[in-house]
């Protein structure tokens, strides 16, 4: 009887379920932390009323500070809501592509006809 009773509780700990290990949290990469600014248009960067030569050298700056060398690829403007975005896609001396976006709204509120 007592063997039965030890052989029982032998099987009986032998199908008791081990809880499911805790998945591992993923980790985040720095380069996943890094400030987005400019990269869509929810993030474009605002270029000041007040910037010379129509904001292209502010433009040009922040673009030139992120990246490095550049090459202005193309360009155009479109609205997001009562937002106007410029788009400018440069090239960068290893041949690839990057989208920028610009805020230029209080840009074109100061704009006024010549004349």
């Amino acid at each position: 009887m007592r063997k039965t009773v030890i052989a029982g509780l032998i099987f009986l700990a032998a199908c008791v379920t081990k809880p499911a290990p805790q998945p591992v949290p993923k980790e985040t990469s720095a380069a996943a932390l890094v400030d987005r600014a400019g990269d869509s248009v929810e993030t474009a960067v605002a270029v000041p009323a007040d910037a010379p030569n129509e904001g292209i050298d502010f433009e040009n700056n922040w673009i030139y500070d992120r990246y490095g060398r550049f090459r202005r690829h193309s360009w155009g403007i479109g609205h997001a809501g009562d937002r106007q975005i410029k788009t400018i896609t440069v090239e960068l001396p290893d041949g690839s592509l990057h989208k920028v976006y610009f805020d230029v709204t209080e840009m074109w509120k100061k704009w006024k006809p010549p004349g």
